[in-house]
C-alpha cells in the first residue's frame, strides 16, 4: 500500500474513531467529559493532518519503489504488542511513567537511524517532553486526575 493511501485510510479511521468517542461522550456529565473531549480534539487534529498530507502527496504511481516496500509486519506487530503492554502498565506503574517508557522505546525502535546513542537521547527527550506536556495540560492546568500506579 502506498504512503498516500495509508495516510488517507489512517486519517479517515482517526476521524471515525473520534466520532465514535464523541458520541459516547454525550452520555457523560460536563466534568467527566472534559478529559475525553480534549483527547478527541487531539485525535481529530491528528486525523485531519494525516488526511491533508495524504491529499497533498499527489497521485499514486503504480510499481513505484514505495509501492513494492509494503508493510513491515514485524514492526507493526511489535508496536501493537507494545501498545497492549503500555495500556496494562498504566494501571500498575502509572500513566506518566508508562507514557515516558512507551514513547521512549517506541520512538527508539521505529527511528530510521537504528539503535544508536543519539537516537536513544532523542527518544528520551521526546518521551519526557510529551509526557511533560501531558502532565502540565491535565494535572496542572485542567486539574484532571490521571491513572496512578506504584511509581506516579
Amino acid at each position: 500500500m502506498s504512503k498516500r493511501n495509508s495516510d488517507l485510510i489512517a486519517g479517515i479511521t482517526s476521524l471515525l474513531i473520534a466520532a465514535i468517542f464523541w458520541s459516547q461522550g454525550l452520555k457523560l456529565g460536563t466534568e467527566s467529559n472534559l478529559l475525553p473531549k480534549v483527547l478527541e480534539y487531539f485525535i481529530i487534529i491528528a486525523g485531519l493532518g494525516v488526511l491533508v498530507r495524504g491529499f497533498l502527496r499527489g497521485k499514486d504511481v503504480q510499481g513505484s519503489h514505495e509501492e513494492k516496500e509494503g508493510l513491515n509486519w514485524t514492526r507493526a506487530i511489535v508496536i501493537i504488542i507494545a501498545t497492549i503492554v503500555y495500556v496494562i502498565c498504566i494501571a500498575y506503574i502509572g500513566f506518566y511513567v508508562s507514557t515516558v517508557l512507551y514513547l521512549l522505546l517506541g520512538s527508539w525502535y521505529l527511528n530510521e537511524k537504528g539503535f544508536t546513542l543519539s537516537s536513544l537521547v532523542f527518544s528520551l527527550v521526546f518521551g519526557v517532553g510529551v509526557s511533560g506536556i501531558l502532565y502540565a495540560t491535565f494535572t496542572v492546568f485542567l486539574q484532571v486526575p490521571t491513572p496512578t500506579g506504584l511509581l506516579f
